[in-house]
């Protein structure tokens, strides 16, 4: 990997664990510390022995929005990483499963971050806020557009507007995130749910799963919706995950399914 000065990475067996590593200023954000995570996920996403990635803060915060006394908002070119040129490069288009292990506090840039992911797992105590508008700046990394599909118009409206702070314990009734643990264990349960997905789920179908749910967000046609995800069920069953994986279920062995995370929906099946 290239060098970095603002995360940090290792990997643990078919789980690599990406950290926002600027502990001293709190892991705020920098355009260098986006420009590397984006790179990095990249990279890992196209190793195909990396199953899922967990992406966290070092020491006590995940991160406590952009670094105000380094981020010049009047210059463009410093804020040319925001812009999604490369659409490839985005998240939801990657492969590989995108954990978020919200170890702390998230405000601002660093909340937005992970909400793009794929699963999120908070600190009850963490502080949350997209607090954009406290600041003078709309919410970014495309909030107006997510938020309001992940917990509804009314809450995102309320959460993106005043920018107010609340508790872990609060997001994940909102639906924020999927679950909710203490502080000292958050990254020890990201790093649980991304091996038993690495292990236990087979790589093609994991990827097509991903591939529909994000393109779905936009379906408005219901029946199309249902042909098109069982015309990709039948066409994951010709790889051989499916008998590969009730054998492996009837003789109570792991499973060695044979595939690759790197499949691509055939455009017929649209």
């Amino acid at each position: 990997m290239a060098e970095t000065q603002d995360i940090t990475v290792e990997v643990d067996g078919p789980v690599a664990i990406v950290r926002l590593d600027r502990p001293a200023r709190r892991n705020a954000y920098t355009p260098r510390m986006g420009a590397e995570l984006t790179e990095e996920l990249v990279r890992l996403d196209a190793l195909p022995e990396v199953r899922a990635i967990v992406v966290t803060g070092a020491g006590e915060h995940f991160g406590v929005g952009a670094d105000l006394d380094q981020v010049d908002w009047r210059d463009r070119e410093a804020h040319d990483v925001e812009s999604l040129r490369e659409p490839e490069k985005a998240p939801w288009n990657l492969s590989t499963p995108i954990i978020a292990a919200i170890n702390g506090d998230a405000i601002g840039v660093s909340l937005t971050w992970a909400m793009q992911w794929d699963i999120r797992v908070v600190a009850d105590t963490a502080r949350l806020a997209f607090s954009f508008n406290r600041i003078g700046i709309i919410p970014d990394r495309n909030s107006t557009w997510l938020l309001p599909r992940l917990v509804g118009f009314s809450t995102a409206m309320d959460l993106l507007l005043t920018g107010r702070t609340i508790t872990g314990t609060e997001g994940h009734r909102l639906g924020l995130a999927s679950r909710c643990v203490p502080a000292a264990d958050v990254l020890t349960e990201a790093v649980s749910v991304a091996h038993d997905l690495a292990e236990r789920c087979a790589p093609a179908s994991v990827t097509a799963t991903k591939r529909l749910m994000y393109e779905f967000l936009e379906e408005t046609d219901r029946l199309r919706a249902y042909n098109y995800e069982r015309r990709t069920l039948n066409w994951i069953r010709t790889l051989g995950e499916t008998l590969r994986g009730i054998a492996a279920f009837k003789t109570r062995r792991p499973p060695e399914w044979g595939t690759t995370k790197h499949v691509t929906i055939p455009a017929d099946l649209r």
